[in-house]
């Protein structure tokens, strides 16, 4: 298992009863694992996202982009 560093963080009460009771029901076995996890499955949601952009963005059309891109300046620089 990997190093753990102790942080300290501030949480929304309603967060911190909803993840106290989820320990020791099999969930998680602390408060400081519970979170752990938490974080682990977003950066893994993060992870997984941002691989799906970047095979969206090799499919685009880098002219259409261009296009695209070029008509949005133009419309805010004529909201100015």
């Amino acid at each position: 298992m990997a190093a753990k560093e102790t942080i300290t963080v501030t949480l929304d009460p309603e967060l911190v009863k909803y993840a106290r009771s989820q320990i020791g029901g099999g969930d998680a076995r602390s408060l400081s694992a519970y979170v752990n996890d938490a974080l682990a499955a977003k950066v893994q949601q993060d992870r997984r996202r941002r691989a799906k952009l970047l095979a969206l963005a090799a499919e685009a059309d880098e002219d259409r982009v261009r296009r695209i891109m070029n008509n949005i300046e133009r419309q805010a620089q004529a909201a100015q």
